[in-house]
């Protein structure tokens, strides 16, 4: 089951990355297709991921039940990980209701208020934090023997797209605070 969160993880930094750079294009001005499928099906693998997360989650403690012995202070990145991971489920489940419209292709401005745009911020900090936190283990699964050159690549790419997308909200931000 961790070799399939693996790939499931995989699929959804793709998805996310195409997805972000095309909503931070858009949210920017820049006529782009936002992709909408590909957007879903990056909601999908994010659906699969906590699936397979929980049920890890519950065997990893219920092995720690059995043999009664939790560790939890020696266990801390294990809770990080479990922790920022859920952490992102608001923001995103926010970013799903200020960017879902139903005007079928055509992309329509909403009200972006502060309290959305501090939403949206919260959404790339929290992504960015839980992605560092499990980028080497990612790698590891993988087997990736000297990951660290590795996962410096990878966020700092990451790194650049989020920042992208934390200056897309605030410049749409703007543009309705504008008017």
């Amino acid at each position: 089951m961790r070799k399939l969160n693996l790939f499931i993880v995989v699929g959804m930094l793709v998805t996310f990355l195409v997805h972000a750079v095309m909503g931070a294009l858009q949210l920017s001005g820049a006529n782009a297709n936002t992709l909408k499928l590909l957007a879903w099906v990056c909601v999908g693998l994010i659906t699969a991921h906590i699936v397979v997360s929980v049920v890890l989650t519950i065997q990893t403690l219920y092995a720690c039940k059995k043999s009664g012995t939790g560790y939890f202070r020696n266990n801390l990145m294990f809770w990080a990980k479990r922790i920022t991971g859920f952490t992102i489920v608001i923001p995103l489940v926010m970013h799903l209701m200020i960017f879902h419209s139903e005007s079928g292709d055509a992309f329509r401005l909403q009200v972006f208020t502060s309290g959305r745009m501090i939403s949206q911020i919260l959404l790339v900090v929290t992504i960015a934090l839980h992605v560092m936190i499990n980028i080497k283990p990612l790698l590891t699964g993988f087997g990736v023997k000297e990951n660290r050159a590795f996962a410096g690549d990878i966020i700092f790419v990451l790194s650049v797209v989020l920042l992208l997308l934390a200056a897309a909200f605030v410049v749409y931000y703007l543009r309705w605070t504008a008017f």
